[in-house]
């Protein structure tokens, strides 16, 4: 069979792709692309909220002296900010101000004794904590587009407090 009148039109199948892709395929991928970047920024948080859990869980620290070190919030040498924002900015986050990374620290249970504790050092072995950082998404966010806008990204760990048990040493006991 001929067909008659019909004219033929090898690019038009060309021109609708590109349109196609343009309008559909390039915001998908872009939006692909910004979800991954979260699920990444939320597991880089997840990650340093979990290794300033690890330093408050310790309490107390041996400094470069040999001295015990008292183990802090937000000050100190030994600090659950510290450490938190030190594992961001070994993730690469490099552009994160430590005034940018909020970290906070609570008891969940109290004392056995019933004494305030809101420093890691004042807990008691097996006493849990929790240590919850934030970050601001504008700060790790690769590109604005807007498709995807949280104001912070965080991440709560639980963890409990390793701090050794009260001891005394014998004083006369003979040394070799």
């Amino acid at each position: 069979m001929l067909r008659r009148g019909s004219r033929s039109r090898p690019g038009v199948a060309a021109v609708e792709v590109a349109l196609i892709s343009t309008f559909l395929l390039v915001p998908l991928m872009i939006g692909i692309w910004e979800i991954g970047r979260l699920v990444q920024v939320k597991q880089v948080v997840s990650n340093s909220a979990r290794e300033g859990a690890r330093r408050a869980a310790q309490g107390y620290t041996v400094n470069a002296s040999g001295d015990p070190t008292q183990v802090m919030v937000s000050s100190g040498t030994m600090s659950v900010q510290d450490a938190a924002y030190n594992y961001l900015i070994g993730a690469g986050f490099t552009n994160l101000q430590k005034s940018d990374v909020q970290v906070s620290f609570q008891f969940l249970a109290p004392r056995s004794d019933g004494a305030p504790a809101t420093e890691p050092y004042q807990g008691e072995k097996g006493q849990p904590f929790s240590v919850t950082v934030t970050v601001p998404w504008a700060q790790v966010r690769w590109v604005n587009l807007g498709l995807i806008n949280p104001t912070n990204v965080s991440f709560t760990a639980t963890w409990r407090s390793l701090i050794d048990d009260p001891f005394t040493v014998n004083t006369t006991l003979p040394t070799w």
